[in-house]
């Protein structure tokens, strides 16, 4: 007999099923990681998500704009324009007409505001900016806001004057030199009259009895300009 021969053992038989595995450290911190940038990550496309539906949102709010502009305009039939406009102030009106500003010169204002102190001011000096040899003359002493001035000049060898008194914010007269108004050949009589005037208009507004006491700085301040000639 041949002798015997021993048989292969035969091959372990495996599956794969799911069962329970504990981390080990090194794949707990491994995780860690992954789950810290996930985080990031995910807030990343959540900011950048925002960013283009906010953009998005401005876009359809700007169409929405448009459209109801557009209906406005449609309906209306006109709308409001920024243009360079003429200005023509009327001081005596107190007000102040805007056209535009390649209008025609007979054409209507497109519109009409009241005049400003600031427009005042400059209507001011626009229109006594003619007047030669401008003298502003104080005529009695300030007290708080109480002041009162005579305004003398020249025009076209004529003399005009002016008043701009305020009583303590009471009372005012503003004046402006004027060259259709009455003047006078001699500046000193000029300066006369006007001052007659201011003491006529303080004893009308205050009384006899309270302008008596501007009478003396009045007409010390004309005195200081009997010697002058201009």
């Amino acid at each position: 007999m041949s002798a015997s021969t021993t048989k292969p053992e035969p091959k372990p038989r495996t599956e794969t099923k799911q069962v329970r595995h504990d981390y080990t450290e090194r794949e707990l911190a491994e995780m860690g990681g992954d789950l810290s940038r996930a985080v990031a990550k995910s807030r990343g496309l959540e900011a950048e998500f925002d960013q283009v539906r906010q953009a998005y949102k401005a876009k359809l709010t700007e169409a929405a704009t448009r459209i109801d502009t557009i209906s406005t305009a449609l309906m209306n039939r006109w709308e409001f324009r920024m243009e360079r406009c003429r200005v023509v102030l009327r001081p005596n009106d107190r007000k102040k007409d805007f056209y535009l500003e390649n209008a025609p010169a007979d054409s209507e204002p497109i519109l009409t505001e009241d005049m400003t102190q600031a427009d005042f001011e400059l209507d001011l000096i626009a229109a006594e900016s003619r007047f030669e040899a401008r003298e502003e003359i104080a005529l009695f002493p300030p007290a708080g806001v109480s002041q009162g001035v005579l305004v003398v000049g020249r025009f076209k060898g004529r003399w005009h004057t002016a008043l701009r008194i305020n009583i303590e914010n009471r009372h005012k007269i503003e004046e402006r030199l004027d060259s259709e108004q009455k003047s006078i050949k001699s500046r000193f009589d000029a300066i006369k009259l006007a001052a007659g005037r201011a003491q006529n208009w303080l004893s009308g507004t205050l009384g006899d009895d309270n302008a008596k006491g501007f009478k003396d700085p009045i007409a010390a301040a004309v005195e200081l300009h009997k010697e002058r000639e201009e």
